[in-house]
């Protein structure tokens, strides 16, 4: 009974952490991505493609959780603000291909810092020790995950 305590203590101990940790994290990041006017999903579909190179529309949707149709809508705005180029695939034109405008990039190249801040600064108040555990727990956290949702690599470069 007592081992059963300790558990849920440290499951508790865990997720408060890694709470706190996301929320630091990521503060200053969607308080520029606000400011600049985009959803949360509207940056992971830029970020998304932006690491593609080149995608489709059904692949960005199933890294989104979405049905191809919100992504689509989605899509949309960001086309027509300039920041994606949606194109037909010649060798099937059923299929748009994606890919990020010069602005698309440049927006990007806006919000990312902010995040890199936040974990500059928390690399700065930690030590070499402190880091390589960090990093090791890290990756120890990583490996527990399902081979599928352990990759973000998922193939999005068909043209």
């Amino acid at each position: 009974m007592a081992e059963a305590k300790t558990d849920e203590a440290l499951r508790q101990r865990f997720q408060e952490a890694l709470r706190r940790l996301m929320q630091n994290t990521l503060q200053t990041f969607w308080q520029r991505v606000r400011e600049l006017g985009f959803s949360m999903t509207q940056v992971f579909a830029l970020r998304y493609i932006h690491r593609r190179g080149v995608c489709n529309i059904s692949d960005l949707a199933k890294a989104l959780g979405v049905t191809n149709a919100a992504a689509s809508q989605m899509l949309s705005k960001l086309v027509a603000q300039g920041y994606v180029l949606r194109e037909e695939n010649p060798e099937d034109r059923r299929n748009k291909r994606l890919s990020l405008t010069p602005a698309g990039e440049q927006v990007l190249q806006r919000i990312t810092p902010s995040w890199q801040a936040a974990f500059n600064d928390l690399m700065s108040r930690s030590t070499p020790e402190e880091m390589a555990q960090i990093v090791a727990a890290f990756e120890l956290l990583l490996s527990k995950f399902p081979a599928s949702e352990n990759s973000t690599e998922t193939d999005c470069n068909r043209t």
